[in-house]
């Protein structure tokens, strides 16, 4: 485990009733203890989320390659809506950040995680008790590796965090929520399929990225409030009821990284306005800004063939490879506007790699960026996403808002967290929106919109246009990217569309 000045490494095993105490966010009682380092059982950050959201908490939670860590988790952390522009969603202070590059085990700023929705309101929270998760080698199993609390986190999670971690560990996933989905809309994205060509022959636009959205009702699953095992160290302590929209949300998202193993994935709970809970469940593998002090890469991807094809087409398609290398010049302008001059650079080009379900191409640029520039700066000139808008990028983006019939929300926008001088934004594909029904204020709401009000889910799929795409083509691909999130058996959905 990391061996960091001012952060302390854990492992289940000690903290005893005053740890759960702390947790449970009660009267601390006495002094706070250091825990002990014990060598016991060990949660996957999968279990980790999925237990805090059985006991009522709000986790937000980065699993993957994130700041140097297998997972960053914050136990109890709910975004809501930011006012002021997009970017200031990371800057709250809307200030510069430290001119050095600052790491997460060495800084004791405060983190704040959210999302930028590609349209609609952006989310964001503050918070310090920020765990780490560092994985063992590969070969010692997906429990053997370490967690550890951030320096700036409060004692009491110091000490409530052994107890925390061996409920989790003996706790099995939630069960995957019932969803009822639709078909999608194969009809309309077909018709804009063919208004995009045409778009491309009159030459307005190059290249476009068109979506369509999978619609779903949840069923969550049932749980007892505050359960926990009968091994479990802390069982007779009261836990909160779990909220009914976080429980479902982490049950399907801790389920799919635990099959699918994405490369970066993300999981936050937040609360809307008017009350609404609204969960953020990504496995989205495509970084948008990693920032890092002064530099700070864009790892854009076209080009997708489903995973049982052979990944040497997907290098060899003319298609997939001239609309990979459109975006990175298109990345290449967004960070030109904010980088040094002679600043960028392309660091990667097509690379092929595996994403649940399907293979992608990648390429990789990256951009030396001036003395202190605001993280706020750096998103605004940046989004939307290149990958998901298209060249030129403003017209794109206003054609898109024309053939596509439903508003993306979270969908293609970004979503990750920053602390200090580091940003690390994720675009928001491959990502589900959880929405629960809207709070009941008394017994006339409760009557006017009628008990049992469902839980919705959507996910949005979207695919890149060029003059050689086909129209089936394209759905098909919507089909591949779409099945980890939806199920396998949506691939059985590509008979001719009549």
């Amino acid at each position: 485990m990391p061996d960091v000045a001012g952060s302390v490494g854990v492992r289940p095993g000690d903290g005893g009733e005053d740890a759960r105490h702390a947790f449970q966010g009660k009267p601390w009682p006495g002094p706070v203890r250091a825990p002990a380092t014990i060598i016991d059982v060990n949660p996957t950050p999968a279990q980790l989320v999925a237990h805090l959201a059985a006991t009522g908490r709000r986790p937000t939670a980065l699993v993957g390659d994130w700041f140097g860590h297998a997972a960053v988790v914050a136990v109890d952390c709910a975004p809501r809506p930011v006012t002021g522009r997009g970017g200031s969603a990371f800057s709250l202070d809307d200030g510069p950040p430290s001119p050095t590059s600052t790491t997460p085990d060495d800084s004791a700023e405060a983190w704040t995680f959210g999302w930028l929705p590609y349209s609609g309101t952006a989310f964001s929270a503050e918070t310090r008790d920020v765990l780490f998760y560092d994985a063992a080698a590969e070969d010692a199993g997906p429990a053997a590796g370490a967690w550890s609390v951030a320096p700036g986190a409060s004692p009491e999670l110091a000490v409530a965090l052994p107890a925390l971690l061996a409920d989790a560990a003996a706790s099995a996933l939630p069960e995957d929520p019932v969803i009822a989905w639709d078909d999608g809309d194969r009809a309309a994205h077909e018709r804009g399929v063919l208004d995009c060509l045409d778009a491309i022959r009159a030459g307005d636009v190059y290249q476009a990225c068109l979506s369509t959205r999978f619609h779903g009702t949840v069923t969550p699953p049932d749980v007892v409030a505050g359960a926990t095992t009968a091994t479990s160290p802390s069982a007779a302590v009261e836990a909160p009821a779990p909220n009914p929209t976080v429980y479902a949300a982490a049950g399907w998202w801790a389920r799919r990284v635990a099959k699918h193993s994405p490369v970066r994935g993300a999981f936050l709970a937040g609360i809307d306005g008017d009350g609404r809970d609204i969960v953020v469940a990504s496995l989205s593998p495509e970084e948008f800004l990693v920032r890092d002090g002064d530099t700070v890469r864009e790892s854009p991807i076209k080009g997708t063939v489903p995973l049982s094809a052979d990944p040497a087409e997907l290098a060899a398609s003319e298609k997939d490879v001239a609309e990979n290398i459109m975006i990175v010049d298109l990345v290449r302008h967004d960070l030109g506007q904010v980088a040094v001059t002679g600043g960028v650079r392309v660091t990667g080009l097509l690379a092929v790699r595996p994403a649940p379900g399907v293979w992608h191409l990648v390429s990789e640029v990256t951009a030396t960026l001036p003395e202190r520039l605001a993280h706020a700066d750096l998103i605004d000139a940046c989004f939307p996403p290149a990958s998901v808008t298209g060249t030129p990028k403003i017209r794109a983006a206003e054609l898109i808002s024309e053939w596509e019939p439903v508003a993306r929300g979270v969908h293609c926008g970004g979503v990750g967290a920053a602390v200090g001088g580091r940003l690390e934004l994720n675009v928001a594909i491959r990502t589900a929106e959880f929405r629960g029904p809207a709070p009941l204020l008394d017994d006339a709401d409760a009557a006017a919109e009628g008990a049992g009000a469902p839980i919705t889910v959507g996910v949005g799929v979207g695919g890149g246009i060029t003059i050689d795409s086909d129209p089936a083509a394209e759905w098909d691909e919507i089909l591949a990217k779409a099945a980890p999130l939806i199920g396998p058996d949506l691939l059985g959905r590509r008979a001719p569309l009549q």
